[in-house]
């Protein structure tokens, strides 16, 4: 399993938990091979935010996004930006987010980070089994 902490701004980040967002948009993805599991633990960032690791996702896809109008449609609706919004971003990547489960809010300190990652970072598993356990029921 591998698991990434994924900083994500206000209101995107209440979007995935809640189901509406399907699609997170990145200029640049991890390497991974066909087949490797992941898990996205979601690090609410921006001045709304609340600056915490606020639940986690499951990653089931990545994929360019290319300046072609139906891939720009479909970005659109599952990743909830604006054309102007994707416009300014591409190139990007969209990353397939499913299955979003919220936990018990968790200050960086409790996995012994010092800061946010500026995009995303690897967490350890042991740091991931950390998280796992503020999972609500």
């Amino acid at each position: 399993m591998i698991n990434i902490l994924l900083s994500v701004r206000r209101p995107f980040s209440e979007k995935i938990l809640s189901r509406k967002k399907e699609w997170e948009l990145r200029k640049n993805v991890p390497r991974l091979k066909k087949g490797n599991s992941v898990t996205l633990w979601i690090y609410e960032s921006g001045k709304d935010g609340k600056r915490a690791i606020i639940g986690r996702c499951l990653l089931n896809m990545t994929i360019e996004i290319l300046p072609d109008p139906l891939i720009i449609k479909l970005t659109m609706e599952n990743a909830c930006v604006t054309k102007e919004h994707l416009r300014d971003y591409l190139p990007c990547y969209a990353c397939g987010v499913h299955a979003p489960v919220r936990i018990s809010t968790a200050p960086l300190s409790a996995i012994g980070l010092t800061r946010p990652p500026q995009s995303w970072q690897y967490i350890t598993d042991e740091q991931a089994a950390i998280l796992e356990r503020r999972m609500e029921a």
